[in-house]
């Protein structure tokens, strides 16, 4: 079953609760969990909504009957306690108001919005697919040694990169063209799709934007 921990919180929190829950997922996965969804959304000027998405499929549970956007606290009890624990450690520790800035969420659930669905022309098994593909790739490049020791060549290079690993990972062009959404997202490349897209189409000239913006965050 698919859980959306929602941390709302700043941008600044957020980009320090992803590098803690990047180790975290790599610990949980093939035990605890088989995919996870890790996505930042937050605005400038800041709005309360903004949030950390931390969406795991936890191996564990299974959907009840009877089904809404919140976990009822029978279905919360059921969360694995390793997950749990660290869950509530890190709310009381980021968060402002840790009992109402953590939501936890029935995530396939919530994606089975009209609009949401309408927005990414997919299904909710789609969505899933893409997003969580999107952010394994996203996670492996932020564990590569070319990021770590900022060696990628420029632009160019990561972005094909990037979409190498997204068509060998996802079938449709309407799932690639989602797919790259959920890999820039977890990377920090903020509206950068279309970008990286014209790079490799050599329609412009690389110019440091996407290794700049990811090297920036990964110092912080």
């Amino acid at each position: 079953m698919w859980v959306h921990f929602n941390f709302l919180c700043n941008a600044n929190t957020q980009i320090r609760l992803h590098k803690i829950f990047r180790r975290e997922v790599a610990r949980w996965k093939g035990s605890l969990i088989d995919d996870c969804v890790l996505t930042y959304h937050f605005s400038n000027p800041p709005r309360p909504a903004d949030s950390l998405y931390v969406c795991l499929n936890i191996l564990s549970m299974k959907p009840p009957a009877s089904r809404s956007i919140d976990l009822s606290e029978a279905q919360k009890s059921k969360i694995p306690r390793e997950i749990l624990n660290r869950i509530t450690e890190l709310a009381s520790q980021f968060l402002v108001n840790p009992s109402s800035n953590l939501q936890v969420r029935d995530y396939e659930f919530d994606l089975r919005n009209p609009n949401t669905l309408a927005m990414y022309r997919a299904s909710t098994e789609e969505i899933l697919n893409f997003a969580s593909k999107g952010t394994e790739i996203a996670l492996e490049i932020l564990e590569d040694d070319r990021t770590k020791n900022r060696t990628w060549t420029d632009d160019k290079e990561i972005a094909e990169h990037i979409m190498r690993s997204i068509n060998e990972h996802l079938r449709t062009q309407n799932e690639r063209n989602n797919g790259l959404h959920f890999v820039c997202n977890p990377l920090g490349l903020w509206n950068l799709e279309a970008y990286l897209l014209s790079v490799i189409s050599n329609t412009i000239l690389p110019n440091g934007r996407a290794l700049t913006l990811l090297y920036q965050i990964e110092a912080m």
